[in-house]
């Protein structure tokens, strides 16, 4: 064969193995890329089914957060536990709490009665100064209103400590939130005149105006009438007991107080005065002190705590009277 045929046949065969080459990378090339797509596509798919497992997870759980706490829900779980505390909320009162609470609204919902249609009681009826508990149950009274403290409110309430408070009439009408408060608080608000006169010198129609009018402006808060009466000053005689009786009062003094009335009060005087006067509390002792004073308001911060670790407990006036034996 020529020289000049050989090289012609060499330069095909070159041609040929060079076209086939690049049609085997053409290949794997194509190859690779179809294998990326696919794996993509694996991805893909894989990628989407998690996103959709979440999305009903997500779903499920916005619907089960939903759901009214009320009402079971078919999604619970039939093992009972006792969930935590959410963050900020504060826990409901002990069961302790909440029974004494009970009881004393039950004792000064059963004291209380109508207004203006109070059962007239006899103008004989001892006043009240002490009683004979069963318990070693005690009453704070407080008096006035005038200066009212929501810190002494608060402290009250710390301690868990239900009063009977004796309010003046024309404090009262103007303070009708501070009434509220008080109400709130499981308080007892009983009468103290509507000007905070001698009742002792003045005529039976007076007496009967000054708690009457006091009177309207404590039930349009209470409901009710508690049916009992503090005179200011303490001054009492039979004809004020008479005037008082016919509207459905019972008198009511004290046989301890803090003195807080005069000058020179002190907190560590005052709690002298009421924790170790007079041979110490006794059970049924009744407690006079003022609102407005603040040498009181400190004395209070030792004297709660400390009756308290005494086993004494601060009862309103118709939970002393039920607990009394015999019943007053």
């Amino acid at each position: 064969m020529p020289e000049n045929s050989r090289m012609q046949m060499r330069r095909q065969m070159r041609r040929t193995t060079s076209r086939g080459a690049l049609a085997l990378a053409g290949v794997v090339v194509l190859l690779i890329a179809a294998g990326l797509v696919g794996g993509a596509m694996w991805l893909a798919s894989r990628s989407h089914g998690t996103l959709r497992a979440r999305a009903v997870t997500s779903a499920g759980a916005s619907q089960t957060a939903g759901l009214n706490p009320r009402k079971p829900s078919a999604l619970a779980s039939s093992a009972s536990a006792t969930p935590a505390a959410a963050p900020g909320v504060t826990p409901t009162a002990a069961p302790e709490t909440l029974a004494a609470a009970d009881a004393s609204a039950r004792a000064v919902a059963k004291a209380a009665v109508p207004f203006p249609h109070a059962p007239s009681i006899s103008p004989k009826t001892p006043s009240l100064n002490h009683l004979n508990p069963r318990h070693k149950y005690i009453a704070l009274t407080l008096d006035d209103g005038y200066n009212f403290q929501p810190a002494l409110l608060k402290l009250l309430k710390q301690y868990d400590v239900h009063c009977t408070t004796f309010l003046i009439g024309s404090w009262a009408a103007s303070h009708k939130q501070d009434l509220k408060m008080m109400r709130d608080a499981g308080f007892e608000i009983g009468n103290h005149s509507w000007t905070h006169p001698f009742l002792t010198k003045l005529s039976t129609s007076q007496i009967e105006s000054e708690l009457t009018r006091t009177q309207r402006a404590i039930t349009s808060i209470t409901g009710n009438q508690a049916p009992y009466l503090r005179p200011p000053f303490g001054a009492t005689n039979s004809h004020v007991k008479a005037a008082a009786a016919s509207l459905g009062y019972r008198i009511v003094m004290w046989d301890r107080t803090f003195g807080d009335s005069g000058r020179g009060a002190t907190p560590k005087k005052l709690y002298d005065n009421v924790v170790n006067s007079n041979g110490g509390v006794q059970p049924g002792d009744i407690i006079l002190c003022h609102w407005g004073s603040k040498p009181s308001y400190e004395a209070l911060k030792k004297i709660l705590p400390d009756l308290q670790a005494q086993g004494y407990q601060f009862v309103t006036l118709s939970e002393l009277i039920a607990d009394s034996k015999p019943q007053e």
